[in-house]
């Protein structure tokens, strides 16, 4: 509609100066008359008003052409020597004939449309421009016309385009915002506000940037300037629906029409969650391929060290088996060659157990076989066994009970706790070069959570996971260095998801590592009975037994933890751990304090604590027995003394009456 305006306004303009020229001429004519010069008004009309005009122009009177110019001959299909006495009516069709005498009659000046008629019967489209005007001193009918056969075209193929338009807009599935130069949106259409929850009102009129996130703006500035350089710009953007939910979508933009930015959006919600999905499937993809190709190689690895693993025993074996055949062998060289052979057939009977066990764990037909089963009784089984390794690998094992005797008895596979601490242990000592090892379990809720923590080389964060997969070790250098086929955690795992617990590793590269798992916690004694002839209730009591000896500490706990209940004991191995534990706690009842202790010994252990604590009860243990020994205990602030070896009975006097603030003295 905007370009019919400015049509029509171009009209009236050209018409307007046209009624200004022939003004002029008519003054310029009647100038000419008042001098009486030859010149004949008839061509000078002719000369002055077809100056390439492509208008028609006639004067009429009583509907007849009384002057015309030759643009309007041509036409209406007339000869110029003929266009005198023309009737007027002839010019047009009926209807337009009707519209015409109304015009005239009424003496209406301005524009209105006809359909005009030619000579030889056909018809064009016109626009008449008329109004009345004085000629030779009598009022007659000046019609200016202008065939607008082609505007009509353009109408209608603006009209048709419109509709075209107006159809794909209103239709379209994608959004769509129209906006002009100044980056106000002008419209929208349906599919936009369905997308953004806004209705047309709401939207009309805003500035672009206030239907997108700050973050898109960011990313992605509008730039004006370029949309008009370049055919469209199409970017990736975030809008802000009414609700507040973020809607990514792809925004091409176009200049339309010189001044119109079209902008076609494009909901991409479906497709980002596509792409995300394939994004994820090619991740997963991808690390199935790498674990594959890593399981092939750790294979390749595990037939390299197992290669290696069997043949070093049995070169053992072989070797010392040819020599032993060898006549010069004295009976010394007889019984090292012995030992080496057994102990080179056991390393390869470990290495078989391994291979087999992990092969029948593969079948998934193992069995969890359970009885009862005496934690604490297991425990110093397995301190017994191992105890002498550490020592000699310079890292003492520790051990710590978390229940007493009798709640320490559970329905579990005994075969397999057993199994899986043999590994944890194994590893701690291969492993472990200074410090020391801790084995220990505690009670969590209908768990027991079994441990051994070691302060050796520790295990990288990113690989504490792969360390249970089969053929697996933390580093390559690591089955070198250290031997071993890489099974063992892997079948401690299997044998732990096997009795409904789970494995899992705590550690830091350098700083040792503590490896836990837990089994289910079925007591034999459901609700314990507390018998009459118990010794004194210690329920809440904190002992601490400040004791380097593992094998005293066992001894000193397993004793006070079948006297009492509930009793909670804490373990000090050198006089400075037991100064910091009193240190830090607060509500410590006894502590049972070795003199002889590495780093601080316990006299000068007990001074300290006793200056921090003066009412915390000491009790001194020694092998020393003199009446000066004593003295010096007491002088240290100890509040009692018991000899070594330990007499059970005497321990439990001086406990009992230590509790209940009773000091019993030797």
């Amino acid at each position: 509609m905007e370009q019919k305006k400015l049509t029509y306004e171009n009209l009236l303009n050209q018409n307007a100066e046209l009624t200004k020229e022939i003004a002029r001429l008519k003054q310029e004519i009647q100038s000419l008359r008042g001098k009486n010069t030859a010149l004949d008004e008839k061509e000078e009309w002719y000369k002055l008003l077809d100056k390439e005009t492509t208008e028609g122009v006639f004067l009429t009177e009583n509907g007849y052409v009384i002057e015309a110019n030759v643009t309007g001959c041509e036409m209406f299909g007339v000869p110029y020597d003929e266009r005198v006495g023309f009737r007027t009516t002839d010019a047009f069709d009926e209807e337009s004939k009707k519209i015409m005498i109304e015009k005239v009659k009424s003496k209406y000046t301005g524009f209105y449309k006809v359909t005009a008629r030619k000579v030889d019967g056909t018809t064009f489209p016109a626009e008449i421009y008329g109004r009345n005007y004085w000629y030779k001193g009598r009022e007659v009918r000046l019609a200016i016309v202008r065939d607008i056969t082609e505007r009509i075209k353009a109408e209608e193929l603006i009209h048709d385009r419109d509709v075209k338009f107006k159809t794909l807009f209103e239709n379209a599935a994608d959004g769509i915002i129209l906006g002009n130069e100044t980056g106000h949106i002008t419209d929208v259409n349906d599919s936009f506000c369905r997308l953004i929850g806004y209705d047309k009102e709401e939207i009309v009129g805003k500035f672009i940037t206030e239907l997108f996130t700050e973050e898109s703006l960011k990313r992605k500035p509008f730039r004006f300037d370029l949309i008009s350089k370049i055919e469209s710009i199409i970017n990736e953007r975030e809008l802000k629906a009414k609700d507040g939910s973020i809607i990514p979508i792809e925004m091409n933009t176009t200049l339309v029409e010189g001044k119109l930015y079209l902008a076609i959006i494009r909901n991409m919600t479906e497709r980002k969650k596509v792409e995300k999905a394939l994004i994820e499937k090619n991740r997963e993809l991808l690390i199935a391929k790498k674990k594959a190709e890593e399981s092939d190689q750790l294979k390749s690895e595990f037939l390299a060290n197992m290669s290696h693993e069997i043949r070093t025993p049995m070169n053992g074996i072989l070797g010392f088996a040819r020599m032993l055949k060898e006549d010069d062998t004295d009976e010394d060289q007889r019984r090292l060659y012995l030992d080496i052979i057994e102990n080179s057939s056991n390393q390869l009977m470990h290495i078989i157990d391994d291979i087999l066990e992990i092969s029948i764990l593969e079948t998934k037909q193992v069995k969890v076989f359970t009885k009862p089963v005496n934690l604490n009784n297991l425990f110093l089984e397995l301190f017994t066994i191992y105890d002498r390794q550490a020592k000699q690998n310079k890292t003492p094992l520790y051990v710590k009970y978390g229940l007493d005797d009798e709640s320490s008895v559970i329905i579990t596979d005994e075969i397999k706790i057993r199994k899986i601490i043999s590994i944890l242990i194994d590893n701690a000592i291969r492993y472990t070069n200074k410090g020391y090892i801790e084995l220990g379990y505690k009670q969590d809720g209908d768990f027991i959570e079994i441990y051994v923590k070691d302060t050796g080389i520790g295990i990288s964060k990113d690989k504490q996971e792969i360390i249970f997969e089969r053929f697996s070790q933390e580093e390559k250098r690591l089955s070198r260095e250290y031997g071993g086929l890489g099974l063992g955690l892997s079948i401690a795992k299997e044998n732990v998801e096997l009795m409904g617990g789970k494995i899992f590793v705590m550690s830091e590269k350098g700083k040792g590592a503590t490896f836990s798992f837990t089994v289910p916690y079925n007591p034999v004694n459901k609700i314990r009975q507390e018998s009459g002839g118990e010794k004194n209730s210690a329920d809440n009591k904190v002992i601490l037994i400040a004791e380097d000896e593992e094998v005293n500490y066992m001894f000193l706990e397993t004793v006070i933890r079948r006297t009492y209940k509930n009793v909670d004991i804490l373990h000090a191995r050198n006089g400075e751990e037991a100064v910091e534990i009193c240190k830090n706690n607060n509500n410590l009842d006894l502590v049972l304090m070795d003199i002889k202790m590495p780093k601080m010994n316990g006299l000068d252990a007990a001074r300290i604590i006793k200056e921090m604590s003066p009412d915390l009860k000491i009790i001194a243990q020694t092998a020393y027995t003199t009446f000066e020994d004593k003295q010096k205990a007491k002088l240290a602030g100890c509040d009692g003394f018991i000899e070594k070896p330990i007499d059970v009975e005497k321990l439990s006097q001086i406990i009992d009456g230590t509790l209940f603030n009773v000091i019993s003295e030797s």
